[in-house]
């Protein structure tokens, strides 16, 4: 299983009460497990509606466990002051990340992060070659 979480993930929060979920794109780089990035997001606050928001992200991976702080740009960004903690587990494929975000002292509800599966072609490939002396 990789632990890295470098790369692409779409995702999706959950508000609590009645308000709908909210899909979200990550962009991650695992540099040894801290972890950067940015998340844009609609603004649910936008007329007309569509707009995207960016954010910033900055935590770490200790083995399954993932935790990172979101921080949104504040140019352009009015209500989307608070910082948000994210902390979730990776699953044993390394395709997906669960857990929950919390505003502390404000509100949390859950989100779940998924990204296409790695296939190990290259390393395959380079194995065969050097069987078959070709390498």
């Amino acid at each position: 299983m990789s632990r890295d979480l470098t790369g692409k993930w779409s995702g999706i929060f959950n508000y609590p009460h009645t308000n709908p979920p909210t899909a979200f794109e990550a962009d991650i780089a695992d540099l040894g497990g801290s972890i950067v990035g940015t998340i844009h997001e609609p603004d649910l606050h936008s007329v007309p509606p569509g707009a995207l928001i960016a954010a910033a992200i900055d935590g770490h991976r200790d083995g399954a466990s993932v935790r990172f702080s979101k921080f949104y740009d504040d140019r352009g960004t009015e209500g989307y002051g608070d910082m948000v903690v994210y902390a979730g587990v990776l699953s044993d494929d390394g395709c997906e990340i669960s857990g929950r975000w919390d505003i502390p002292g404000v509100w949390s509800g859950s989100f779940l992060m998924i990204r296409p599966a790695t296939e190990p072609v290259a390393v395959e490939e380079t194995a065969e070659a050097t069987r078959d002396g070709s390498a």
